[in-house]
């Protein structure tokens, strides 16, 4: 399939950029190796976890939460947080759940992509929002380490 951007992850960072590209009116997919949403909201569920810096630095400048139900809110509660702005925003038919890019290839004039079922996506553009708690694959180039 064809694109004119590929998001890779849908986390904070890949919600945002399919709110935006839907709106700019841009052919567009997200690929997201989980089977739900959330990147480190989803990934983090233990006892206790709450956030470390205010909430409201885990909103959307165009979608305020004003009922965080304190300065420094639970996971759970973050999570929830995204599932409603994307489920309001219509981001769900735009993504491929269960679907981790295993490979990633300027080919002349287009990004191409493969899944780990051997899938091929083209994209003029490739958006990593990936997160940190993704494993880097760094490409083994010669004088990386100096770099």
């Amino acid at each position: 399939m064809k694109y004119d951007v590929i998001v890779m992850g849908c986390g904070m960072s890949g919600i945002l950029a399919g709110i935006h590209l839907k709106n700019s009116g841009k052919k567009f997919i997200i690929l997201e190796k989980a089977d739900t949403l959330g990147g480190t909201w989803r990934d983090n569920t233990y006892p206790g976890l709450t956030c470390d810096v205010p909430s409201h630095a885990y909103t959307y400048s165009f979608e305020p939460n004003p009922e965080w139900s304190r300065i420094l809110p639970p996971g759970s509660e973050i999570q929830q947080y995204f599932k409603t702005v994307f489920d309001k925003y219509g981001i769900g038919e735009y993504v491929k759940f269960n679907t981790e890019v295993v490979r990633a290839e300027w080919k002349g004039d287009a990004w191409e992509l493969e899944d780990q079922s051997g899938a091929l996506y083209e994209g003029q553009t490739v958006i990593a929002a990936t997160g940190v708690l993704h494993h880097p694959n760094y490409p083994k180039l010669k004088g990386l380490e100096q770099f």
